[in-house]
């Protein structure tokens, strides 16, 4: 297992004065909500922009809610979880050492450990045995998780538990002062913090801008997205890009985001890199994209799944060799 959550941090109120909230291994971006109700169970524990919880819940040691992510109690969320961009988690629990993906919803539902539940998946009313595996866009379980997923989950919780320590640190170097328009933390793949270029941009109501992001020229961004650069990197965002509320931007370590010119992105839509996105492009509201790429001109319709496909004006085709 990537880290040893321990279990001696308090209640989430305990930091709610403090802008950011940060415990000593622990770190909750300013612009999450947690309920009075919730409890950080643990070290290593990071909770990114735009979460929200309601009710009572839980999070264990080493856990990470990513960004616009919700959890609903009365819900408990083990050791070792990632509830990953904007995946919704009602009135469960989830054992240690799972995962959720992203857009994926678990409602009135028990997931034993070691779970991995894709990306779009909906889980509703049921258990999930021990070390279960439920495909993208899938309703139940379709076999175990295999050696390729556990690495896999793996790497999501050291990078997550890094990024915890780095905000830690870059925080405390700021004396707690948090912007909506602020550096990503010193890493073992960064070794400086980065601060977004983003000179030429209207935001409306809240929005998160971290790190490795370049502008290139004009944009408007919705309220509640986050624009993460602060592990896979850069972003790069072309001119006139308007970019819709609950809007999530990503990448995978070692990769970025590359979006044209005149790119229009939906509301509550996921772009997890490597991602390229053409010019004039048009993506619809509650899409999920990861590892694709989107030719020019291009529209995707409300809540398509691009993953590991390049989307043109023909159709769909399969990158995955």
């Amino acid at each position: 297992m990537p880290v040893d959550a321990g279990r001696d941090h308090g209640d989430a109120r305990e930091g709610e004065e403090r802008g950011n909230r940060i415990w000593k291994n622990s770190f909750v971006d300013h612009c999450a909500s947690l309920s009075g109700a919730t409890r950080l169970d643990g070290d290593f524990i990071y909770v990114a922009p735009f979460v929200e919880t309601k009710g009572e819940v839980s999070i264990g040691g080493g856990s990470n809610l990513q960004d616009g992510a919700r959890v609903e109690g009365p819900a408990e969320i083990g050791s070792l979880v990632s509830v990953a961009h904007r995946a919704e988690v009602i009135a469960s629990k989830i054992g240690d050492f799972s995962f959720v993906g992203f857009n994926a919803r678990v409602a009135n539902s028990v997931v034993k450990q070691g779970c991995f539940i894709g990306h779009g998946a909906r889980i509703e009313g049921m258990v999930l045995e021990e070390g279960s595996y439920v495909p993208p866009g899938g309703t139940g379980p379709a076999g175990g998780v295999d050696e390729a997923l556990t690495a896999f989950k793996e790497e999501v919780l050291e990078v997550n538990a890094e990024l915890a320590l780095g905000y830690v640190d870059i925080y405390s170097d700021l004396d707690g002062k948090a912007g909506m328009i602020s550096p990503s933390p010193k890493t073992s793949w960064s070794d400086r913090p980065a601060v977004p270029k983003a000179d030429r941009i209207a935001i409306s109501g809240r929005a998160r801008v971290i790190g490795h992001v370049e502008f290139k020229g004009r944009a408007e961004i919705g309220d509640r997205s986050s624009i993460r650069g602060d592990e896979g990197f850069p972003l790069v965002i072309g001119d006139g890009a308007r970019i819709g509320s609950g809007v999530v931007f990503h990448s995978l370590k070692g990769h970025g985001i590359e979006v044209g010119s005149g790119v229009t992105i939906g509301d509550c839509t996921v772009v997890h890199g490597p991602v390229k996105i053409g010019d004039g492009a048009a993506i619809g509201r509650g899409c999920t994209l990861l590892k694709c790429e989107v030719d020019d001109g291009v529209e995707v319709k409300d809540g398509t799944m691009l993953i590991e496909k390049r989307a043109t004006k023909r159709g769909i085709i399969n990158l995955r060799q």
